[in-house]
């Protein structure tokens, strides 16, 4: 059925090519994109079983599953049961923040009864600053750099199956986060089970890749070229997008012990302390390109036309509940549990690229 699907896709799809000009590149980079959303779309179920079924397979080829094992092939430790729960059960990485699993499994509910429409709103939004980023680091990688074209929605196809989608999801955020742990106490163990992860069987996403394939094929003479260079670079930056965010997002904790400790102009007095923390985190994550609060409060804003009664999905508002906790705690327990809570989302960041960079391929591709 896959193989049917790229070729369909590859019959379909009339692909500019002009590489000729920054312009011209960039169009044709934007038919590219394009062809791989139209493939993906033709069979959306089997390529996001294929995530979900692979992704798990890779973490029984690259984890141990006993720590005996571990020890004996300096592998970080994965039990296939671990993957059995979600990651915001009382089980999982926010066993020890009762808050943050509150606010999780909310959240998913939030997804699970958002119309697919109000959905794909807050994906475009979102996908407007990625690529605002994606431009920003490419004019220093390529010259003349025209533009990343409008990113097409990948995810389009996924309200049908977002059983599937979060379950994918979850395991991600279970993967990485086992992949921290085990980082902080044995970091060449996380080292080497994240490059098996990179590449862990041969055919690991290999529909995905006969899409990739199939779209690289339409391009000739110096698009056959430029293209997959452009892509290349593109997904380096998303890349290096992606880790200065989750940089920006763990650095958070630091602006809480520093209030605490009267660090960075907070001592009491000064000013209302929970605004110049919600303030010091605000500024945190702003890049050059993107005020990743604003544009996320605004999406939320703009697309969720019924907004859920007696409840606050700004960014800002979540910030403001969690300084007033750290505030309020003398026990040093609230940072610990907003920490870890800052910790899943990174984790949950690094899923979303993970999804929406299903253009890049990798080394994966190149096996078998």
């Amino acid at each position: 059925m896959l193989f049917l699907t790229v070729v369909a896709a590859t019959m379909a799809l009339a692909v500019a090519q002009d590489c000729s000009s920054p312009a011209g590149t960039r169009a044709s980079f934007g038919s590219y994109l394009q062809c791989i959303k139209e493939g993906l779309d033709a069979d959306y179920g089997n390529y996001e079983n294929e995530i979900r079924e692979h992704s798990k397979k890779a973490a029984a080829t690259c984890f141990a599953s006993t720590i005996e094992e571990g020890n004996a092939k300096d592998r970080c430790v994965l039990a296939a049961s671990d993957l059995s729960h979600n990651a915001w059960d009382k089980n999982g990485p926010l066993r020890e923040c009762s808050i943050c699993r509150t606010f999780a499994s909310g959240a998913i509910k939030a997804i699970k009864s958002t119309p697919a429409e109000d959905q794909k709103c807050i994906r475009t939004e979102i996908s407007k600053a990625i690529a605002r980023e994606a431009s920003y680091c490419l004019q220093k990688k390529i010259p003349n750099f025209a533009g990343v074209p409008e990113i097409p929605d990948l995810e389009e196809g996924s309200f049908q199956f977002k059983d599937s989608v979060i379950s994918s999801i979850s395991d991600h955020i279970l993967i990485q986060s086992r992949l921290s742990f085990c980082g902080e106490r044995k970091p060449q163990r996380a080292q080497s089970t994240r490059a098996c992860l990179a590449s862990p069987f041969v055919g690991y996403l290999s529909g995905h890749c006969k899409v990739l394939a199939s779209c690289d094929a339409k391009f000739s003479g110096l698009c056959a070229q430029t293209i997959p260079a452009t892509r290349k670079a593109t997904c380096e930056c998303i890349t290096e997008a992606r880790d200065d965010l989750k940089k920006r997002i763990g650095s958070i904790a630091n602006v809480f012990n520093d209030l605490l400790s009267g660090g960075r102009g907070l001592a009491i007095g000064s000013a209302n302390k929970v605004d110049i923390c919600t303030s010091q985190i605000k500024k945190q994550m702003i890049t050059p390109v993107n005020d990743w609060v604003s544009v996320i409060d605004s999406a939320l804003s703009s697309c969720i036309r019924n907004k859920p009664a007696g409840q606050n999905l700004a960014m800002e508002a979540l910030l403001n509940v969690g300084c007033r906790k750290v505030i309020a705690d003398t026990t040093g327990a609230a940072t610990t549990q907003l920490k870890t809570g800052f910790d899943f989302v990174n984790n949950l960041i690094d899923a979303m690229v993970q999804r929406s960079g299903r253009f890049c391929g990798g080394n994966h591709c190149l096996q078998g």
